[in-house]
């Protein structure tokens, strides 16, 4: 199967029947022994753009199609969509190429029936020189009642710099195993392998990863399969998340619980801080999960580290008042993340934050209980939303009885200030400008996913 037939399957099955572009990819991507980076990042590109601008496209299908979206079937819908994201947005293509590929993957699932209808919309597409053009939420390609959320939450010049951030492929973030091995020498392995590693200066252990340019015309290897990321030296983790592990501090010889660690970066992440001195626990709620975590062990190195199947909705009775630190990133809407997810943001619906926002409480009630006295319970998640984080950071210190602590992390942070007891990243923010690189190549500003961080201490009795 082609590239853009390949894409085009994962497209309909995550906007028609529900699926999830990212698990679909890695499974494509899974059965391919000898993959062609080249082609990864081409159907990569596809389905994030087709996936994450799907609105805007629409409108914009509607402009030179006489039968409206709605009534399209779906495979040809999502076939369309992705022709025309190739020629209105990915100028390397030419315009004759993805009319053509597109014509033919609707012949070979239709036959001659619709093949007529599919050239005449891409044709007429490109050679359209007068689009009206999409204003407000679909621009954007959010949802109305999502962007009237956000707009009400975060104002309307935050809101578009999310979206629009949404939109754009997401920077690629490793933490080094510092345990293991220095930034520089994990960077330097890296590159071995064609890719730029720039350490952060205000977070080192985060690396801002990207292809070499002299390897962007020659095939390489994926990332996962580079020698630092197999050998478990980098963990690919973003830098928001890596800052909700280090706001908490976790110490050598702490007992840390992380109730909910698929695929275990977090838990990964604290026993590196406490240098493998001490013991994590890593729970999920499946063994697929665990299994998961326990990969991702096996390769770190760690020997700290031990995995329990566990649902955290139901209290454990030998966990009570027995962890330093009990982490506590829950399962959430997950907004922050459409950058790497882009459905999500046609999926969230007011009564799923509700629901999510009931769920992280009950989990909460668990969660506290697991704090011994004088220990501490970081709240994270990587969502927007004030139901799931500001009021559940409230529901902790003023229902369940714990106190807030300040954040430890490095001054410096845009949004950050000494003494914060929480952090709200928004998608896209400017986390810190790294230095230019000793070739003299200016490095990216630090951008990571959408966060929410709190810290609470348990008190000790009197």
């Amino acid at each position: 199967m082609n590239s853009r037939a390949l894409a085009a399957l994962i497209i309909d099955k995550t906007l028609e029947q529900g699926g999830k572009s990212h698990e679909l990819l890695r499974e494509v991507f899974r059965q391919q022994p000898d993959p062609d980076v080249r082609e990864r990042n081409f159907i990569t590109a596809l389905v994030h753009g087709t996936v994450g601008s799907a609105l805007t496209l629409d409108f914009y299908l509607e402009q030179v199609s006489r039968i409206p979206v709605g009534r399209l079937k779906p495979y040809l819908c999502s076939v369309l969509r992705m022709g025309l994201y190739q020629i209105l947005y990915m100028d390397r293509v030419p315009a004759s190429a993805a009319v053509n590929e597109s014509v033919k993957l609707i012949r070979n699932r239709f036959g001659e029936g619709l093949t007529g209808f599919a050239n005449g919309v891409l044709r007429a597409a490109a050679r359209k020189t007068d689009w009206k053009q999409p204003e407000g939420a679909v621009s954007l390609s959010l949802p109305q009642p999502l962007y009237g959320y956000l707009t009400g939450l975060y104002g309307e010049e935050n809101t578009r710099r999310m979206a629009e951030y949404f939109l754009e492929a997401p920077p690629l973030w490793g933490r080094v195993n510092e345990s293991r091995i220095r930034p520089e020498e994990a960077a330097a392995l890296l590159a071995k392998d064609g890719f730029d590693a720039v350490p952060q200066p205000l977070l080192p252990s985060a690396l801002r990863i990207s292809r070499k340019p002299e390897e962007k015309t020659s095939p390489g290897c994926p990332l996962e399969q580079t020698e630092a990321v197999r050998g478990g030296f980098v963990q690919m983790q973003d830098i928001s998340a890596q800052l909700a592990v280090r706001a908490a501090g976790p110490k050598p010889g702490d007992k840390v619980l992380d109730l909910c660690a698929a695929p275990g970066g977090k838990s990964l992440q604290a026993a590196d801080l406490m240098r493998d001195s001490g013991e994590v626990t890593a729970c999920d709620l499946t063994e697929a999960k665990c299994r998961l975590i326990r990969e991702n062990i096996e390769k770190s190195g760690f020997s700290c580290l031990k995995v329990r199947q566990a649902d955290a909705t139901v209290f454990e009775a030998d966990f009570e008042n027995a962890f330093d630190l009990v982490i506590a990133d829950l399962p959430c809407s997950g907004l922050g993340t459409a950058s790497r997810k882009p459905e999500i943001k046609y999926r969230v619906t007011e009564e799923q934050v509700s629901e999510l926002a009931a769920l992280q409480r009950q989990i909460l009630a668990n969660a506290v209980r697991y704090v011994k006295p004088g220990g501490k319970l970081l709240y994270s998640t990587c969502t927007l939303t004030r139901e799931e984080n500001a009021d559940n950071a409230s529901y902790i210190e003023n229902e369940l009885g714990l106190t807030p602590l300040p954040l430890a992390l490095p001054d410096g942070i845009p949004g950050f200030t000494a003494g914060a007891r929480t952090l709200q990243i928004l998608p896209g923010a400017a986390l810190e400008r790294s230095e230019p690189d000793p070739a003299g190549r200016e490095a990216p500003i630090a951008a990571g996913d959408g966060f929410f961080i709190s810290l609470f201490v348990k008190e000790k009795s009197s």
